[in-house]
């Protein structure tokens, strides 16, 4: 199962064009239906373009990998996840262009961390009663948590009955972009169904 099976959804279903090959030099379209075979995701269409060394995904987003070891751009992603699986951790160091575009602020990694330190300090006996819905009503309902900035404001001035988060900087709130995610479920779609498309060929 993908760890991200909303967006793993949007490519159950995807048709390939190919717009030039020649070699590694390769321009690739892949186009999907209304909606997936789940019935309620919605696939999109992208494009794959290589050129030896060099991968860019178009899927709404763009980024362009290379990497110096590696002339066909494929087999990077063929040899470094299973089929249909991605590995962002990996990729992500191979980007050249979109490097901005790869994390940022998740305001649903910051609503788990500070549940999970509040329930860890309840259990502990470090809390005060009530505070739990006064985390809620304080941070989640009252703060500007919508940037980083302001998430990691909320917790600096949080104080009730004496109780405070303490040291929080350290506290990481970044995750993958939703469009980096996306484009990588592009590249293993479509690398999968190139692998399939060959195959079929020479059967």
């Amino acid at each position: 199962m993908s760890e991200y099976p909303e967006i793993a959804a949007r490519f159950a279903r995807h048709a390939m064009t190919v717009l030039h090959e020649d070699d590694l030099y390769r321009h690739l379209r892949f186009e999907g239906s209304a909606q997936s075979s789940l019935g309620s995701y919605p696939s999109y269409p992208f494009e794959l373009i290589t050129w030896p060394y060099n991968l860019v995904v178009k899927a709404g987003w763009t980024f362009h990998f290379d990497i110096d070891a590696t002339p066909d751009m494929f087999d990077l992603f063929r040899r470094t996840a299973l089929t249909g699986q991605i590995n962002p951790g990996y990729w992500q160091e191979k980007v050249r262009a979109g490097r901005d575009e790869i994390d940022g602020f998740s305001d649903e990694l910051f609503e788990r961390q500070v549940k999970q330190y509040v329930v860890d300090a309840i259990r502990e006996g470090d809390a005060p009663r009530g505070i739990g819905a006064e985390v809620t009503r304080d941070i989640f309902e009252w703060g500007d948590i919508s940037h980083e900035a302001g998430a990691r404001q909320e917790l600096e001035n949080f104080r009730y009955k004496g109780w405070t988060f303490g040291e929080t900087w350290e506290w990481n709130f970044r995750d993958y972009t939703p469009g980096f995610l996306h484009s990588c479920f592009a590249i293993r779609h479509g690398v999968d169904l190139y692998n399939a498309a060959r195959a079929k060929a020479v059967a």
